[in-house]
């Protein structure tokens, strides 16, 4: 059995002309499907939720982008999700998920992968967790000057202009270059599993990774894996705010890491304290301002078709 949630208005609409030519691929085949359409925040979570409770063995589909992913991987953790694979057809401008398992974002392709796939892995669920508030994500957490980013363009109308133009990644550089001007960076300590303190004076952001790319393509742990049970993290540093102008367009090729100021690291449970309240994200989802965060990931893995 296969079910579908559907992002319609995701990229300024360009969810629902996806999902029309998937359906017409779908009846052409005379599958047994069901549909469903998101119509407010958070009722992607519950579609899922619902699906998920029904306990039957499902491949259930996201047509979305990042957030739509984020949104039903929170509502499936909420009950037994053993039973379902999850698939994706890309519709969004960052498309993070799909990049990082190598997913094609050509539509007709990705019905084909979905129908008869060549694989399915077992993928990590990553939890935020924050003053007994809990988050779940599969891309990447972040707290700093990234997650600035990612606030301002949930509430932006740059990114639906850009959308129009198929220039929706050029909202996260405009926004970047902006936020780097009003960032302040504050002093950030990392403890790693519960044992090795790292000290940052002076720090823009730490990335917490699940998958190797976040923001729309940076490249932030080149070596990160999605089912080794680690969070891998970035940790930007002691570096000018020229530097981090500098070093951003490297990150989309993993060569950021050369920076003096960059450090990467990983950890089964990575807790960060900072000396102020910082924004903080989840698959680019805003997970409210915190002073303090553990990143770690879920006992059961979710199994996903991939590449």
């Amino acid at each position: 059995m296969y079910y579908f949630i559907i992002n319609p208005r995701s990229r300024s609409g360009k969810g629902q002309e996806i999902w029309d030519r998937v359906k017409k691929r779908l009846d052409e085949e005379n599958l047994e499907y069901e549909a469903y359409f998101t119509q407010k925040q958070g009722h992607a979570a519950e579609l899922a939720h619902q699906i998920a409770a029904l306990s039957i063995p499902c491949t259930l589909v996201v047509v979305g982008g990042d957030g739509t992913v984020n949104e039903v991987v929170n509502g499936l953790v909420k009950t037994v999700y053993t039973h379902i694979t999850l698939g994706y057809i890309p519709t969004g401008s960052g498309n993070d998920f799909a990049r990082g398992l190598g997913l094609t974002k050509d539509t007709e392709k990705a019905v084909e992968q979905i129908l008869a796939p060549a694989d399915i892995e077992k993928m990590d669920i990553g939890i935020a967790q924050s003053n007994g508030e809990k988050r779940y994500f599969l891309i990447s957490a972040g707290i700093g000057f990234d997650a600035s980013i990612c606030h301002e363009a949930l509430n932006s109308g740059l990114k639906d202009f850009l959308n129009k133009y198929h220039l929706g990644k050029l909202t996260y550089a405009a926004i970047a270059l902006k936020q780097l001007f009003l960032y302040r960076p504050c002093r950030v300590d990392i403890r790693l599993d519960r044992q090795r303190i790292c000290r940052f004076p002076r720090c823009f952001f730490v990335a917490g990774m699940n998958l190797k790319y976040e923001g729309g393509g940076c490249k932030f742990c080149p070596d990160a894996d999605h089912a080794d049970g680690n969070i891998h993290i970035c940790v930007a540093g002691k570096l000018s705010k020229l530097k981090i102008i500098t070093m951003l367009p490297t990150a989309f090729i993993g060569k950021h890491i050369w920076f003096r100021g960059i450090e990467i690291q990983k950890g089964h449970v990575v807790e960060i304290i900072s000396r102020r309240p910082l924004p903080v994200h989840c698959d680019g989802e805003s997970f409210g301002f915190r002073d303090s965060l553990s990143l770690t990931t879920a006992r059961e893995q979710i199994s996903v078709i991939t590449g």
